[in-house]
């Protein structure tokens, strides 16, 4: 298997660098450090490439901020590598990322799956899973879930190959932040899957990201009739959807 770990770090962000890499130290884990995108530092015509406002606004219920646009590019980056190395599967890591020793067994189990089965798992999970469909023991105290509504963030998931195709043929324009965007996996067929119990979690840190000279770039209004329609929408898809789960993936040999 060809498997590599990114870690998704603004130039500026050094101590978070500090604290994520020494984690990954500490656990044996050989990782690639990604540049994040600063989206406000964006020219015009790089932001007019990958972002359009008629869009953006019909699938989501406020402008995104620079901070999203940012953050779904350095996402975009992860995935191109994934492509251009021809990694079987990553994991993508950001630098606020608080993992956990199980993380190491994680790799293992699903070095032993076939990437032909599956395209992003979800390394950590709210206090309850959402629409859990069923449940398969992976071992090592861990289990993996079919569920047809992901939680926010994407602080820690794999991504393999197929995965990483799929989510860029439908990256641009980016109308969502990419978490949202990924919960909306039945747009774009994506087999997702969540690990029990979460082995890379949010450290509550504030997303540097999002910060400007100190200032948050997330001031723009949202729009709650728009969040009310989109989100029975939504709801309304995950269910229609729900028998399109895919099936658990295989264990090689």
């Amino acid at each position: 298997m060809k498997f590599k770990v990114f870690i998704i770090n603004l130039d500026t962000s050094t101590e978070r660098w500090q604290q994520v890499s020494t984690q990954c130290d500490r656990l044996g884990i050989a990782y690639e450090r990604v540049s994040a995108v600063r989206g406000s530092e964006l020219i015009p015509e790089e932001r007019a490439k990958v972002y359009d406002l008629p869009t953006n606004l019909k699938k989501y219920d406020k402008r995104l901020n620079d901070g999203e646009i940012g953050c779904y590019l350095s996402h975009v980056h992860c995935w191109n590598k994934i492509i251009d190395q021809e990694l079987d599967f990553a994991l993508i890591l950001e630098d606020d990322v608080q993992l956990e020793e199980q993380i190491r067994d994680c790799i293992s189990l699903f070095e032993k799956m076939d990437t032909c089965d599956w395209d992003y798992i979800k390394l950590f999970s709210s206090k309850r899973l959402k629409l859990n469909m069923e449940t398969m023991e992976l071992g090592k105290g861990m289990q993996l879930h079919r569920v047809s509504k992901l939680s926010a963030g994407t602080c820690s998931q794999f991504v393999s190959a197929s995965g990483a195709r799929k989510l860029l043929k439908h990256a641009f324009p980016i109308a969502r932040p990419v978490d949202a965007d990924i919960q909306h996996w039945y747009e774009r067929d994506l087999r997702c899957f969540v690990v029990t119990p979460s082995v890379g979690t949010p450290a509550g840190f504030e997303s540097e990201i999002d910060m400007l000279d100190g200032q948050h770039r997330d001031y723009v209004k949202r729009r709650p009739l728009k969040r009310l329609l989109l989100l029975v929408i939504y709801e309304f898809n995950l269910l229609v959807n729900s028998f399109k789960l895919a099936p658990f993936p295989k264990v090689k040999g």
